[in-house]
């Protein structure tokens, strides 16, 4: 199968298009100008922009299936931004794909269309609630665009709603974690016993691959999780391990959090820096959240193939070597 992938150079992009390759698939891979990737059997790359439609022109023909990762996230996204980038960027890949005749399409979006609702099981009929927040509300947009799409009989959609996507390559999550660790800042956020929300790489290439063989999971939805998380608190005490540090025993109530984080990011906008937490953390590590996946365990027979614990200290192990860790941190716990 001949599949054209957007934000294909990014962490998750990665390791869909080495999983792709590996399973006999030829990846076009869309890249910005400025973008320099390594050639490979079975990749191809061409140059444009989701932003702007001329520059997409042409690219899609002959291609059986779009796979559509690209996206405006993490801390700080102004809200014009990931209109442009999340909405736009989708339209303009979803009518270009249309104008070369190609119907079968991937789209990433995100547990956040739920709005971060707590202490109750979403399955993926949850009904979607805009926040004010850019990410997760232009992720909204786009799944609606792209109904739009399919009501008019021209794309044949699956949309994949994951949560935390972390494994090696994560420029994100795992390494601010571990920065936090090092620090000796990190506190456990509420009582550390609800489970952390957190997918494999590798578990999401994977499912990518499966559901373009699958033409019976056309018009689904799916949350991605792994089921068998651990809690924050079993996360930071094996975080903690590989560094050589000790895990954090201070508690910061939920409440609490979310006036200091709020009070951090005031000072970091200030600052022109990142804040060291944030009100959008506080709301994803604090509280416990039941996303279902049952839908994804019967029609894919989903079992994840790394688990939490080993999958993040491979992750550490990979920062360690990559020298982006601080040094000295292995004496820290006898201190």
């Amino acid at each position: 199968m001949r599949v054209f992938m957007t934000g294909g150079t990014g962490f998750l992009g990665k390791a869909v298009t080495t999983r792709l390759i590996a399973a006999g698939h030829e990846v076009t891979l869309l890249c910005l100008p400025r973008e320099s990737v390594a050639a490979r059997a079975g990749l191809h790359l061409v140059t444009g922009d989701i932003t702007r439609p001329d520059t997409l022109v042409g690219l899609f023909a002959d291609h059986d299936a779009v796979v559509h990762l690209a996206g405006a996230v993490g801390y700080g996204q102004k809200m014009s931004v990931c209109l442009a980038v999340n909405r736009d960027g989708t339209r303009n890949v979803a009518a270009a794909a249309v104008a070369a005749g190609t119907r079968r399409f991937i789209h990433l979006s995100s547990v956040s269309v739920y709005g971060r609702v707590a202490g109750v099981p979403i399955t993926e009929n949850a009904p979607r609630l805009r926040t004010g927040e850019p990410y997760g509300d232009t992720k909204i947009d786009a799944e609606e665009v792209l109904e739009d799409f399919v009501a008019r009989g021209e794309l044949a959609v699956t949309m994949l709603r994951p949560t935390v996507i972390y494994g090696p390559g994560d420029e994100k999550f795992l390494p601010k974690l571990a920065q936090n660790l090092l620090s000796g800042k990190a506190r456990i956020i509420g009582d550390g016993d609800n489970s952390v929300d957190l997918i494999h790489v590798d578990d999401v290439a994977l499912i990518v691959e499966q559901l373009l063989r699958r033409e019976d999971t056309i018009g689904a939805v799916f949350n991605v999780t792994n089921p068998d998380n651990c809690t924050w608190r079993e996360l930071l005490a094996a975080v903690a391990d590989e560094l050589g540090v000790s895990p954090p025993r201070t508690r910061l109530p939920y409440g609490a959090a979310l006036i200091v984080a709020g009070a951090l990011e005031w000072i970091a906008a200030i600052r022109g820096k990142e804040p060291a937490l944030t009100r959008y953390a506080v709301r994803v590590i604090g509280r416990q959240y039941y996303y279902v996946v049952d839908r994804l365990q019967r029609d894919l027979g989903f079992v994840p193939c790394v688990e939490v614990r080993d999958g993040v200290r491979e992750c550490v192990r990979e920062l360690a070597a990559a020298g982006r860790l601080q040094p000295g941190t292995r004496a820290r716990r006898a201190r």
